[in-house]
């Protein structure tokens, strides 16, 4: 599945706290395709909701939790879960 997560910056989260890093590190270890973004970046375009983010691989690293790859928009629309 392609999960969205919306959530706070990545780079601060608390990887021992944070429960949406927690959903994603689970989604993640089942085979899932992760997508962040920020609530910044969501936006309402001729009936669509958008986002710009990107592509992310979630790590266990105190201090660099994720791996991020290109900013990019999406229609959220094409995900099957956005959470």
């Amino acid at each position: 599945m392609k999960i969205a997560f919306q959530m706070d910056p990545i780079t601060g989260v608390n990887i021992d706290a944070d429960s949406t890093f927690r959903l994603a590190e689970e989604a993640q270890a089942r085979g899932h395709d992760l997508f962040y973004y920020s609530p910044d970046d969501l936006s309402f375009q001729e009936g669509r909701i958008m986002a710009r983010g990107h592509d992310m691989t979630v790590q266990r690293v105190k201090g660099d939790p994720a791996k991020l790859g290109p900013r990019r928009e999406v229609d959220l629309a094409d995900f099957d879960v956005v959470w």
